[in-house]
This record gives structure tokens, sequence and C-alpha cells, in this order.
């Protein structure tokens, strides 16, 4: 995902655009942090998904 990213700061580099330090860091250290979020975007879908079960039958049960 970050890929293209790198691509085209190395692109920059060609052309001797060169990006500060703090940048590097942050393309090394982005996608370790965006499957930390992954992780818990799931964690938490398995979490809600029973309290979403339960909204669902509450409201079916007050429909019939």
């Amino acid at each position: 995902m970050f890929e293209p990213l790198k691509e085209t700061i190395a692109l920059l580099k060609t052309y001797g655009e060169e990006m500060p330090e703090e940048i590097h860091q942050q393309l090394h250290d982005l996608p370790e942090q965006w499957n930390n979020t992954k992780k818990l975007s799931f964690q938490v879908k398995q979490n809600v998904a029973p309290l979403q079960a339960n909204e669902v039958n509450i409201l079916r049960r007050k429909c019939q």
C-alpha cells in the first residue's frame, strides 16, 4: 500500500529533490501502524457483532 509513495520519493530523489528524514522514518513506520489499525478494527468488529445481532433480534420482535 505504501510502495507507490516510496516509488514517488525515489523518483523525486532522481531529480534532486530530497525528502526530510522524518518522511523516510514515517514511511518505515506506517506499514506496521496500518497493520495494527487493521487488527484493532477486526477486533472491534468481532466485539460489536453480538451486540448488533442482539439489536436485530429486538427490532424483529418489535416488528412482529
